[in-house]
C-alpha cells in the first residue's frame, strides 16, 4: 500500500510538468499556422475562382506597365523591348490600339497616349516624321506593322520562359474561324459556366478612327496571315454601323483572322446580351463595370470573354468570378504575381 501511496505521488508530481509540455506544443502550433505564408494576393476564396484562375491569360494593356515587371532596368512603356519583356515573364496576350497618321502610317497607339507624349496632337493631325520629331519616338510608339512581326518573331522562334497553365502553343481562334462556328469547349464550374480558355499567345487589336476603315483592317489582317499568326489575332470593334461593316469585311476576306466585339458599360445599349450580333464573333472584349449577370450571359454565347480594365486585386477576383478568358491590364506584373499567388493556393487546396 505505500509503494502505491509513493508511486501516485510520483505520477502527481509528473503531471504538471506533462500539461506544461502539452502547453507548449499547443502554443507552437497555433503560433505556426498564424505565421505561416499566405498568398499575398487574398483571392483564393473557393473554387469557383480556382477553377478559372487555372486558365485565365493576364493581358497587356496598350504594352504599358513596364515599371511593374520584376526586371533590373524595365523597358519604356510601348516597346518592342517592353512587348520582349513581358513574353519572357510569361504574359503572351497583348492588347493593341492602332492609330493613323496623316499620310497613312499605322501607330501602335491610343489617340491620347500619343497626345500626351507629342504636346497635344493627334496623330491624323500630323505625318509619321512629325510625329517622331514631337515626341512620339520610334522605340516607345512603334509602327503597328513592325509590332505585328514582332509578335511574330516571338511566337515563332521564343517560347515564353513561363508559359501560363492553359498554354499549349495552339491558335486560341483558329479551329473557331475555321469552323465557322462560335461552339466551344467550357470548363466546367460549380457556380456557372467559364469561357473558353485562351490556349496559346494572343494579340488583340483595337483599331480607332479611320484605322479601322476596311482598306486599313483587311491589310493589317494580310499581313498577319503572312507572317502564320492569322489564329493568334483578334480585330474587335465597340458600336457597330461601320464597325460591323469591318468585321464582316474580315471575316470574307481573311476567315482565319478572328473579329470581336467590344462592349462598354458606361452604354446602355451594350447591356443586352441577346442583341449583340454574334454571328461570325470569336470574342467578347467588355469594360470591367458590367455586373456579373452580364457576364453570365456573355459566357453562355460560347465565345471567349477578356475584358477590361482589371489593375487591382479586387477588380481580378471579380473578373476570374465572372469566368472570363482572360483579363486587360495597365499593370501586367504586378497582376500576373497576384494571379499566381492565387494559383499556388489553389494547388494546395
Amino acid at each position: 500500500m505505500a509503494g502505491q501511496t509513493s508511486e501516485f505521488a510520483s505520477g502527481m508530481r509528473r503531471r504538471p510538468a506533462a500539461l506544461v509540455i502539452v502547453a507548449i506544443v499547443a502554443t507552437s502550433i497555433v503560433y505556426a499556422l498564424i505565421a505561416s505564408p499566405r498568398p499575398s494576393s487574398g483571392l483564393a476564396s473557393g473554387d469557383p475562382v480556382c477553377d478559372v484562375a487555372r486558365d485565365v491569360q493576364v493581358c497587356s494593356h496598350q504594352l504599358k506597365g513596364m515599371a511593374s515587371l520584376p526586371v533590373v532596368d524595365p523597358p519604356v512603356d510601348g516597346s518592342l523591348a517592353g512587348m520582349t519583356a513581358m513574353w519572357r515573364e510569361g504574359i503572351t496576350c497583348f492588347d493593341v490600339d492602332g492609330s493613323l497618321t496623316s499620310d497613312g502610317s499605322m501607330l501602335a497607339t491610343h489617340p491620347r497616349r500619343f497626345a500626351d507624349a507629342t504636346g497635344g496632337k493627334m496623330p491624323d493631325e500630323v505625318t509619321l516624321r512629325q510625329a517622331r520629331e514631337a515626341g512620339a519616338a520610334d522605340d516607345a510608339f512603334p509602327t503597328l506593322d513592325d509590332l505585328i512581326a514582332h509578335f511574330a518573331s516571338l511566337v515563332n522562334t521564343e517560347p515564353p520562359d513561363f508559359r501560363p497553365p492553359a498554354w499549349r502553343g495552339t491558335d486560341s481562334f483558329a479551329r473557331r474561324s475555321a469552323s465557322g462556328s462560335s461552339g466551344s469547349r467550357h470548363r466546367s464550374r460549380r457556380r456557372r459556366r467559364a469561357a473558353p480558355e485562351l490556349t496559346g499567345p494572343v494579340l488583340c487589336l483595337d483599331l480607332k478612327g479611320e484605322a479601322l476603315a476596311p482598306q486599313h483592317a483587311t491589310r493589317l489582317a494580310a499581313l498577319a496571315t503572312s507572317l502564320g499568326i492569322a489564329g493568334r489575332v483578334l480585330v474587335y470593334v465597340y458600336d457597330g454601323g461601320d464597325g460591323d461593316a469591318v468585321l464582316a469585311e474580315i471575316n470574307e476576306k481573311h476567315p482565319n483572322v478572328a473579329v470581336g466585339l467590344g462592349r462598354r458599360d458606361e452604354n446602355a445599349q451594350h447591356w443586352d446580351v441577346t442583341a449583340l450580333p454574334m454571328k461570325g464573333i470569336a470574342a467578347l472584349v467588355p469594360s470591367a463595370g458590367f455586373d456579373g449577370g452580364w457576364y453570365a450571359k456573355a459566357v453562355l454565347t460560347g465565345v471567349h470573354v477578356i475584358n477590361w480594365v482589371v489593375d487591382d486585386e479586387a477588380a481580378m477576383r471579380t473578373s476570374l468570378l465572372n469566368g472570363v478568358s482572360g483579363f486587360i491590364t495597365n499593370e501586367p506584373g504586378r497582376m500576373l504575381r497576384a494571379l499566381r499567388d492565387t494559383q499556388r493556393w489553389c494547388e494546395r487546396k
